[in-house]
């Protein structure tokens, strides 16, 4: 929904995405502001949402998939009588684990809207099947 006025502001409370397309009474209302006063906003808005939807489910997937690695390779050391040190996970967290987030952090949004929705839970039967993958061909490494 987009609206410039107060008789807008209801249904920019209620709207999915309500953007306001002034500064007056419906800024307060809308989640959006914009600072052009024009819908051209709206591609962008989804665009820069489907962005952090995707970098949301990336970092679900990434953190879920980094501590099966770190749990797997604990399991395959202790049976050796082999531990890691608090020193080796710091490394482990420092090389691995930082560079990877920051980068997933700073990709942006794609430049054009693609044709396909994005996925609308975690629990979706593609993720389930990715992160399974993964985690078994880390076991069979």
């Amino acid at each position: 929904m987009c609206g410039d006025g107060a008789n807008d502001c209801a249904a920019l409370k209620t709207a999915d995405a309500g953007i306001s397309l002034s500064e007056a009474e419906a800024s307060i209302a809308a989640p959006f502001t914009s600072s052009v006063y024009d819908i051209s906003c709206v591609v962008t808005l989804l665009r820069e949402s489907r962005a952090a939807l995707a970098t949301s489910f990336q970092a679900f997937k990434f953190t879920i998939m980094y501590a099966m690695i770190q749990y797997i390779s604990v399991l395959l050391l202790v049976p050796d009588g082999c531990y890691l040190n608090d020193t080796q996970f710091l490394y482990a967290d420092l090389i691995a684990l930082v560079p990877l987030s920051i980068m997933m952090a700073w990709t942006g949004a794609n430049s054009k809207l693609t044709e396909h929705l994005p996925l609308a839970s975690l629990m979706y039967f593609p993720v389930a099947v990715s992160m399974i993958g993964s985690i078994l061909i880390q076991l069979c490494f």
